[in-house]
């Protein structure tokens, strides 16, 4: 809601109300040299028509009724009292509303009208929107209207541009004051304006999205980029970010890190190999480069997971049937069995060695030292062992 200012109402004291009506030649602002009378509804009247209205007891604001010959009508205010005799100025928008050209016959003739209580407007173009405040640059422009009339289109200039909105209802009848008044103003759509389809926007806004996300591989990891003389093929042979069909009896197409059969296979660059295996210490604190702890050299075969946990799973779903290599059902009760044999030869084996080992005693100086045959020392070599 918002209010327009301008003089109060009053009806002078004494006697009863008398209709003013004139017919005079009708010219656009433009020749009253004020072509700032565009952004409002006021005329200019001849003096001999104040001299009238002085003498009539007339309700203030004065307001009149303007009709052309083609039968056309609206409503407007009076600026001044400054025009040749017998000719009036009004906006040029008006005329076009009353299709009159200039020089035509313009009947005027006072009315009152009561408060304009609800606007509607309809713009004629949908750069009506691309205004950041339309309400804040209506209701300043509205200042220079007297009233509204239902079915005119009205002219509101702003940044150096005129902006035509039809009245398409107007309360509490077709033609109201809108002079120091509260009243609502509702807009409809603007003239060829089309409701967006917001579910298409969405799509083609993750479809975009998803264009200028980096090309993914069959494998995993982003494509390289090639240069621009090549076509667009990755590494894996696609072409363009499409995968081609698998081809499973051809040749390996991986070239990284990989796990095949539950055995880790490096890659075939350079970086991706470890050091040299002839490097690797035999055990942890011995001489040489020490494993990485996290991450198996070898992994475990099906006979572990057999006899870890009796085969039974962490998540209590029932374990899947342990198969060799060559896809044979194994039984895990004989694989753990297998593997105990397995432990109790490899300790009869070590107690024997033990058992074998001889300790041998060297003179240092006056002093005989022994020294163990064992591998307790944390260094290999021909100086550990005595000869």
């Amino acid at each position: 809601m918002f209010g327009f200012g301008g003089p109060a109402n009053g009806i002078p004291m004494g006697g009863s109300p008398r209709r003013f009506e004139e017919q005079y030649h009708c010219y656009s602002v433009a020749y009253a040299d004020k072509p700032h009378l565009e952004g409002g509804d006021k005329i200019i009247l001849p003096p001999s028509a104040l001299d009238t209205l002085s003498r009539l007891l007339v309700e203030y604001p004065m307001l009149f009724n303007l009709s052309s010959e083609s039968g056309n009508s609206t409503h407007s205010g009076v600026l001044e009292f400054s025009a040749p005799e017998g000719s009036c100025y009004i906006p040029y928008w008006v005329m076009q509303n009353l299709l009159i050209p200039e020089g035509g016959l313009l009947t005027v003739k006072n009315v009152s009208l009561p408060k304009a209580s609800l606007i509607k407007l309809k713009p004629q173009h949908v750069d009506w929107l691309e205004i950041s405040n339309p309400r804040a640059v209506l209701e300043h422009a509205l200042r220079n209207f007297s009233c509204v009339t239902k079915g005119d289109t009205i002219c509101i200039p702003y940044n150096d541009r005129n902006y035509h909105l039809e009245l398409k209802d107007v309360q509490p009848q077709d033609a109201a004051c809108i002079i120091e008044t509260d009243c609502n103003v509702d807009f409809e759509a603007p003239v060829g304006y089309v409701e967006p389809d917001y579910k298409k926007m969405a799509e083609d806004k993750q479809r975009e999205q998803y264009a200028n996300m980096p090309k993914q591989s069959r494998f995993g990891g982003a494509s390289p980029h090639l240069s621009a003389s090549s076509p667009a093929q990755s590494r894996d042979g696609s072409v363009n970010g499409s995968v081609p069909p698998l081809d499973l009896g051809g040749a390996e197409v991986q070239k990284g890190p990989r796990i095949v059969n539950g055995q880790i296979i490096k890659g075939d660059d350079d970086k991706d190999k470890g050091p040299d295996e002839a490097l690797l210490a035999d055990r942890v604190g011995a001489t040489g480069v020490q494993p990485n702890a996290a991450v198996p050299t070898k992994a475990p075969t099906n006979t572990y997971w057999a006899v870890a946990g009796g085969g039974s799973r962490l998540d209590g779903k029932a374990p899947s049937p342990l198969k060799d290599t060559e896809g044979n059902v194994q039984d895990p009760r004989e694989l753990r069995l297998a593997a105990a044999a397995a432990r109790e030869a490899a300790n009869k084996s070590d107690s024997v060695q033990q058992a074998s080992q001889v300790k041998r005693k060297s003179l240092i100086g006056n002093k005989y030292s022994k020294r163990k045959i064992g591998g307790a020392t944390a260094f290999n070599g021909g100086g550990n062992t005595m000869k």
